[in-house]
């Protein structure tokens, strides 16, 4: 008889013994055990170890958010590789300068059908693009659930990496990968503050994940079910009434989503009169969260909200209880235990309480640098560890944060950054194009749409769908200006540079914030 590997308490392994037959991932394309999910995650370990992929290797994912996901994330974790997430939006030119940058040994996609997307990745050789898709011919996935070897034990879940754009237009890597660490006090403090009851899942809580899985969000909720033991219940595309039909029939307990989400669970419930499920918790961020969305969710679900500020370079900065949204109406809350806020003006120097300057923070997760990059700048990262967020904001005599507009040019669209100077230079190729600015402006669902200001050659219109060609040979549909403005002359200051402010400002003159 086999004696079974001893595992720690949490990973997938030890659920997989203690709870082999109890649900561990349901989505639209399977439903898998525990059992059934670490014996695919073995498959998928010993073939790609066969196809030479080991610790350390970096493998690209460009998937939806299905169970193959969760399988081979397990797989990678058993091999020590580290993940590479692509949002599967990404045009192919975006996907080899990912892939490029990165290093990246193999690239696994779900693409249906896939032959015309492979056909243009120039990145990697054919035998190590991998497709995987459940429909059609040419998928290896059969293959890659093989039986090849004796089951595999991981140490922990894999390092994921996730590629950001920054303000010079071109993506940039983060690899994400925090842990507790013996004796090392700020970063276990940090980490415990994160968990709270919010992220503090247990075997018997069933997590319904709506987002992407190349996110931040996403991956964190997958593997904070995984070590948990709790059921993982995946919805592919966002849809109001199906995230009802989700919950209702699996009894969710916990979920996340971006205030977009949230708007359109809000505008479902009151057309429809659709019967709230009761969740233990709602966690909410990567946009500002407008007052409305917090008052319906506290009437219609009780006091469970909770709102993160963060990014993918700092890890998680503030928090926001239940019980803070009316008391600090605004705020995003209250840095974490481990965490330093300083609030700047432009010369660089504290600005007093209650007062708006620049937001720098000191965190624990903090990286050095992009990946495969030289260390940060002192203008991003200065000496003392604090890293520049381009927002702008103020603290209050409580400590708590609010965020009032941003000093850098991002746009936040459904909970997704999007980054201006990467979709001006998609727009520069145009022989009749002279400037270009875009910028994000208020819209109801999105939070912000994408729109673009253009100074033309001689000064007429440029055809909408001449430029409209060129954002959909080049960019990602969520990175399409929605509407192209033309204007005689764009604003700019002494030196030149072009006042983004002053095109964006007269359409937030009535929302809440400026963000």
């Amino acid at each position: 008889m086999d004696t079974p590997m001893t595992t720690a308490p949490n990973l997938p392994e030890h659920w997989a013994q203690v709870q082999p037959d109890r649900p561990a991932v349901v989505a639209a394309d399977q439903t898998l055990s525990w059992r059934e999910l670490n014996t695919l995650a073995d498959n998928i370990a010993n073939q790609l170890a066969r196809r030479g992929i080991g610790a350390g290797d970096i493998v690209a994912l460009r998937m939806q958010t299905t169970s193959q996901w969760v399988t081979l994330m397990l797989a990678l974790s058993k091999l020590k590789a580290r993940l590479l997430g692509i949002n599967w939006r990404l045009v192919a030119d975006e996907v080899n300068y990912v892939l490029e940058n990165a290093g990246a040994r193999m690239l696994i996609l779900d693409d249906e059908p896939p032959q015309a997307f492979m056909d243009k990745i120039s990145a990697l050789p054919r035998d190590a693009i991998i497709p995987v898709n459940r429909t059609g011919a040419g998928s290896q996935w059969n293959a890659l659930i093989r039986p090849a070897g004796a089951p595999l034990a991981m140490d922990e879940l894999c390092e994921q990496i996730i590629y950001t754009s920054g303000t010079t237009g071109r993506p940039k890597g983060v690899e994400r990968h925090l842990r507790p660490e013996p004796g090392n006090e700020r970063l276990n403090r940090y980490l415990e503050a994160q968990g709270g009851a919010y992220k503090r899942y247990q075997a018997c809580d069933v997590v319904l994940v709506s987002m992407p899985l190349h996110h931040g969000s996403g991956p964190s909720q997958v593997r904070a079910a995984m070590a948990s033991g709790s059921m993982l219940v995946l919805q592919n595309r966002f849809d109001a009434a199906h995230w009802f039909d989700l919950a209702e029939q699996h009894g969710v307990t916990h979920w996340t989503g971006v205030p977009t989400m949230y708007k359109r669970l809000k505008s479902y419930q009151e057309a429809s009169g659709r019967q709230v499920p009761r969740l233990k918790s709602m966690g909410i961020g990567a946009a500002p969260v407008p007052m409305a969305i917090k008052r319906w969710v506290h009437e219609q679900f009780g006091p469970v909200l909770h709102e993160g500020y963060g990014s993918t370079e700092t890890g998680m900065v503030a928090g926001m209880k239940p019980d803070d949204h009316f008391r600090k109406p605004g705020s995003s809350g209250l840095p974490y235990d481990g965490v330093e806020v300083e609030i700047r003006d432009e010369d660089g120097k504290p600005c007093p309480c209650g007062t708006v300057g620049e937001i720098w923070v000191d965190t624990p997760a903090v990286i050095k640098s992009y990946l495969n990059a030289p260390p940060l700048d002192e203008d991003t990262l200065d000496a003392r560890g604090f890293f520049r967020t381009g927002d702008m904001g103020h603290l209050d005599a409580d400590g708590y944060l609010y965020i009032t507009d941003r000093a850098k040019d991002m746009i936040i669209s459904g909970g997704v950054n999007i980054y201006p100077a990467e979709i001006e230079a998609a727009f520069y190729q145009h022989p009749g194009l002279l400037d270009i600015a875009v910028v994000g402006l208020p819209d109801e669902e999105f939070g912000e749409k994408v729109v673009a200001y253009y100074e033309s050659r001689d000064g007429q219109p440029i055809a909408g769908d001449e430029l409209a060609a060129l954002g959909q040979a080049h960019l990602a549909s969520y990175k399409r200006p929605r509407d192209f403005v033309h204007v005689a002359e764009l604003p700019r200051n002494a030196v030149g540079k072009i006042l983004k402010r002053e095109l964006r400002q007269p359409h937030w003159k009535t929302q809440e914030r400026n963000v």
